[in-house]
């Protein structure tokens, strides 16, 4: 639980799901690589609609998008808001009634241009982050570091969908 909420991690492998529920996830779906079938965009949905019960989630967080981003925003229940936060499968096409028909907030997530429309919140967020991370209270995990020379690595590992974690370059 993380503030009462129960969280389910939608995640690309079973690694990845293992790392979210030892993170605190309460539940996870392991997603296909495509919902290209129809069948698999159903399934998908059914994996949802069974975790999240009757009244669907509050709250989505997407950073997946491309064809995943329709059957995410179906998941919410009444007055439930989809926060996109980005596109690694690409840039979807959503029908608006989706959002009209149950009252669904879509909103936009865009925290580079928040730190520069908002640099007092910004600066208080990252103050209050650093305290939580002194205090022990949370800690990213790096899961790999690589030297500036072999940067190049460490992209292809985020390109493949292989990191988990976070990926640390370091300078000479």
């Amino acid at each position: 639980m993380f503030g009462g909420a129960r969280v389910i991690a939608a995640v690309s492998s079973e690694s990845k799901a293992e790392f979210a529920r030892s993170h605190g996830a309460d539940e996870t779906i392991v997603y296909p690589r495509s919902l290209a079938r129809p069948e698999d965009r159903k399934s998908l949905g059914a994996q949802f609609k069974q975790l999240c019960g009757a009244g669907g989630a509050d709250v989505v967080y997407d950073a997946v998008g491309g064809d995943f981003a329709e059957v995410a925003l179906r998941t919410l229940g009444w007055r439930g808001r989809y926060l996109v936060v980005g596109f690694a499968a690409g840039i979807p096409s959503i029908p608006l009634n989706l959002a009209l028909l149950n009252g669904r907030q879509i909103l936009g997530v865009f925290w580079g241009e928040w730190t520069r429309r908002d640099l007092g919140a910004y600066r208080a967020d990252v103050e209050e982050l650093f305290g939580l991370y002194f205090e022990g209270r949370i800690r990213p995990t790096i899961s790999a570091t690589y030297p500036l020379r072999h940067a190049a690595d460490a992209l292809n590992v985020m390109a493949d969908r292989r990191a988990i974690g976070k990926l640390v370059v370091t300078l000479p």
